[in-house]
């Protein structure tokens, strides 16, 4: 098949839907059934959400008529079948799809919209982790497609069950597969969309390598279109912090993010911006991390498994992480990434101080003498050797009053009743005017 036509227009036939049921049936009794991986599950209880390469490399982020192609449709819809079963330990057509809270078979299961390429609804978790601290698994895949990654309807959904948690509750930990506070890479999407200078060199021929197999369009394209930071998903990732902002505020809840994908090691924060450096340098306008409602900080933490990107990628990463965002100041909110690896696996200093390059996982529990939430980044020493250097980051409990955020003021829920920016998709001049769209 050569064309893009002839590859969407080619049918579905039973050895081809057969093949791809054996693939994921075999893949997941391979994984599942052997070696370590086997025994950890056996006796460590989990929770799972699934992301791409549950499905297929950059499922949803592709064009709309490659998606829609009925291979495409089959890949994602038996994928998604198949994480359910194994991951999830459910079938909706046993478990069903109620949406109301509680109702599933899973009390933790939180239903959302059907996705848009996998005839499934999405389905989010919230998990009691432990002493006030929940812990949300956002399904970002199934309903995600080139502009938009969580429907609406199911943000409010989620919106709804998570102002109902209980008032003891002081951390909320967000698990995102992708990062939500990470450096832009913008230059190189542009360069590797259609339209752009290495996406024409090779359609042209050149570099035929760089290329994926589905639309011909460079590699690593998808994978930049899937991100948060993504110029598709910019408002989405900007009207979804508001409005944790406001649930952080409204709620005295101190909220973290959990993410992998990216291959390495990373943490990213969003803060109370400032303001302008006279008035910081007067001591005014900072509020330290306790008694911050927009401090946020992101754990990036890779797959034990995944090769770290090349040492050159690693240093451009480093570089950008150090680059300051001004996307939310016009929402008294500042981005940066924390310099958390200052001493080197081997040495006493490094020169990468924001991003690890290597195998990494981390431990996350709740300090009950400090009421802090403490992770604990485990990066591989050497390659195959099993030790670990440690690199801790304590989130501090909330220490702020209760409040409403109402414009660019904190408003007393007493006196005024909750303000929200409309969803991107549903407003987008209302969107556009209350968000600054710098980079």
């Amino acid at each position: 098949l050569k064309t893009n036509s002839e590859k969407i227009g080619y049918p579905l036939t039973d050895s081809i839907a057969f093949a791809i049921d054996r693939f994921y049936f075999n893949h997941y009794c391979l994984v599942f059934r052997n070696g370590c991986f086997a025994k950890a599950i056996s006796q460590i209880p989990m929770v799972n959400m699934l992301d791409d390469h549950d499905l297929i490399d950059g499922f949803g982020s592709y064009p709309e008529g490659l998606q829609r192609s009925t291979l495409f449709k089959q890949i994602g819809a038996r994928g998604y079948f198949f994480f359910l079963l194994f991951q999830c330990f459910t079938v909706d057509t046993v478990d069903g799809t109620l949406v109301e809270p509680g109702q599933h078979t899973f009390k933790s299961m939180i239903i959302g919209e059907d996705g848009p390429y996998i005839p499934f609804p999405s389905h989010s978790s919230l998990h009691w982790f432990g002493a006030k601290t929940w812990l949300l698994m956002l399904d970002c895949r199934a309903e995600r497609r080139k502009d938009l990654i969580v429907s609406p309807k199911t943000y409010e959904h989620v919106f709804a069950i998570l102002r109902e948690l209980p008032d003891d509750v002081e951390h909320l930990i967000i698990q995102l597969g992708i990062p939500i506070s990470y450096p832009r890479m913008n230059l190189a999407e542009r360069m590797m969309h259609s339209d752009g200078i290495l996406a024409k060199v090779t359609h042209s021929g050149f570099f035929g390598s760089f290329a994926n197999k589905f639309n011909k369009d460079m590699e690593l394209l998808d994978d930049l279109s899937d991100h948060w930071t993504a110029s598709n998903h910019k408002r989405e990732r900007n009207w979804f912090i508001l409005q944790l902002q406001a649930l952080a505020l409204e709620r005295k809840l101190r909220i973290s993010f959990v993410s992998g994908d990216v291959h390495l090691a990373a943490v990213g924060c969003f803060k109370t911006y400032p303001g302008k450096r006279k008035k910081t340098e007067k001591g005014k306008g900072v509020i330290q991390p306790p008694f911050d409602h927009r401090y946020m900080v992101n754990i990036v933490s890779s797959a034990i498994v995944n090769t770290p990107p090349p040492p050159p990628a690693q240093a451009t990463l480093n570089m950008l992480a150090g680059h300051k965002h001004r996307t939310l100041h016009y929402y008294h909110t500042d981005e940066v990434m924390l310099p958390v690896f200052q001493e080197g696996l081997r040495t006493d200093t490094r020169h990468l101080n924001y991003v690890a390059g290597a195998r990494n996982y981390t431990i996350g529990e709740r300090d009950p003498s400090t009421g802090e939430f403490v992770f604990d980044v485990r990066v591989e020493r050497r390659k195959g050797q099993g030790e670990t250097k440690g690199y801790v980051v304590r989130i501090p409990p909330p220490q702020w009053e209760p409040g409403v955020a109402d414009g660019h003021s904190l408003v007393h829920p007493e006196h005024a009743k909750h303000r929200h920016i409309g969803h991107p998709h549903h407003n987008e001049k209302e969107f556009d005017k209350a968000v600054n769209r710098q980079s």
